[in-house]
């Protein structure tokens, strides 16, 4: 196996203490900055010396080969997927003027869903990838309490302190008004619909990849986009179909009476087992979403109508069942909820993994989109920062790994404590959420909902 010298940047001044600690590493000190400039390393103990500056709590902030020039142009790189999460990527690419081409295996895109919550990390991340569109076709949430299945207050929300403490809002917007705002934003990048990858190969100099119907290209770098299913975590992983969860969903959008609209209660209300949430959207309309425990040997998507729900949650408290009736029968999206471990990297090499692909989450928190975008923008920064594609996304996957890790992890946790079904436990649950201030949450989720803090405003697209 070769090995290389490498130059790593890391956040802050290093003390002779931490340096000493890392065997075959020269210091120069910079403005904010420590330049490391290390022995000859094979990948293996490179991993290792980038394991022990995280255990030192050390942030890095580039990783280049020693005698690599500063690139002219960046890599060729292929996104796999055209969800929210690829086009995100695509976007941020572009930004960072790295040429994107972007595989979608459906024959058109489009976003399948109902509305979508961006709270302030991925609000942050869309302003600097330049996609204002986001925040004028959405709505801000001015409130998101907890209540009971009977209307009754358990958690006061804190959505009202969002922009002051971290710079944006938490808005609610229609999935299919997210999809086309990144798909305008895209500017000459390639997208090739109607175009499946089946597998892939890497190399020291490109990875292969192969499409439907046997034909190869190769590219630079590849970033796995392609969802909960996807074929890229197949071929890195290789850890088999995800689980899963337990619980079933359902979501729509509602036009509403100018009245109702007015005055919508907006938030989630929690029963045994089940939960129900609304949130308004801007033309007197509503996004409601659903969910409740469900048997994991069942069929993994099933047919449902409003039926089902009004045997569910005909009882609950108002608008709720009004917002069932209201809801057309073709408008309603239901599907077992599906979960997967996070894997223990992001980066295979030349490979990447975002979003689903990488980290799916049950949507208690509302970040499955938002950490895809934070997702996009990491890598394309990643990629930009460093002349090897795969020490760009071994810098990608030193930035985003514990993060998404943290929010998969609080997602799951939040699902267990909202489809508590011992009543007992249920009355314990409530009673201390009634007790525990806003501010708890907020500081609680302040780490996952507020954004990258080493993030940067991209360079100016290319014309």
């Amino acid at each position: 196996m070769s090995s290389t010298k490498y130059t790593i940047v890391v956040s802050g001044t290093l003390s002779e203490r931490f340096v000493s600690a890392l065997t075959g590493v020269s210091a120069q000190p910079g403005d904010g900055t420590t330049r490391l400039d290390t022995e000859p390393l094979d990948q293996s103990q490179l991993h290792g010396l980038l394991e022990r500056l995280r255990n030192l709590a050390i942030e890095l902030v580039s990783v280049q080969e020693s005698s690599s020039p500063s690139p002219v142009s960046g890599p060729k790189v292929l996104v796999v997927g055209a969800g929210i999460g690829g086009l995100a990527t695509a976007v941020a690419l572009r930004r960072r003027g790295i040429d994107a081409v972007v595989l979608e295996q459906a024959p058109e895109l489009r976003e399948v869903g109902a509305g979508i919550s961006l709270w302030p990390n991925a609000i942050l991340t869309l302003r600097r990838l330049g996609i204002d569109e986001v925040e004028r076709s959405g709505a801000v949430v001015s409130g998101g309490d907890i209540r009971d299945w009977r209307g009754r207050l358990v958690h006061r929300s804190s959505t009202d302190q969002l922009e002051a403490r971290f710079g944006a809002p938490l808005m609610m917007i229609e999935r299919g008004v997210l999809h086309n705002a990144l798909r305008d934003a895209l500017g000459d990048v390639v997208v090739r619909v109607g175009t499946r990858c089946e597998a892939l190969e890497q190399d020291s100099t490109g990875v292969r990849v192969t499409l439907a119907g046997g034909a190869a290209e190769r590219f630079d770098a590849v970033i796995g986009a392609d969802g909960l299913h996807s074929v890229v975590r197949h071929a890195t992983v290789a850890d088999g179909p995800p689980k899963r969860s337990g619980v079933r969903a359902w979501r729509s959008v509602v036009a509403l009476d100018p009245r109702l609209a007015e005055h919508l209660p907006v938030g989630e209300s929690w029963g045994k087992g089940a939960l129900f949430g609304v949130q308004s959207l801007p033309g007197n309309k509503a996004y409601w979403y659903a969910a409740t425990m469900a048997d994991r040997t069942d069929s993994a998507a099933r047919t449902s109508d409003r039926s089902d729900l009004l045997r569910l949650f005909g009882s609950w408290h108002a608008p709720i069942p009004e917002l069932i009736n209201a809801t057309e029968e073709g408008a309603l999206l239901t599907n077992d909820l599906f979960d997967r471990p996070v894997p223990t990297a992001l980066a295979f090499g030349r490979v990447a993994l975002v979003g689903d692909a990488a980290h799916p989450m049950l949507p208690s928190l509302g970040q499955g989109a938002c950490q895809a975008i934070e997702d996009g923008e990491a890598v394309a920064d990643a990629l930009a920062e460093s002349a090897d594609p795969a020490l760009g996304l071994l810098l990608y996957n030193e930035r985003r790994l514990s993060a998404a890790t943290a929010a998969v992890t609080q997602s799951s946790r939040m699902s267990r404590v909202s489809h508590l079904r011992n009543p007992v436990v249920v009355a314990l649950r409530n009673a201390v959420l009634r007790r525990t201030p806003a501010e708890t949450s907020l500081t609680r989720l302040g780490p996952i909902i507020g954004g990258r803090p080493e993030a940067t405003e991209p360079t100016r697209s290319r014309s």
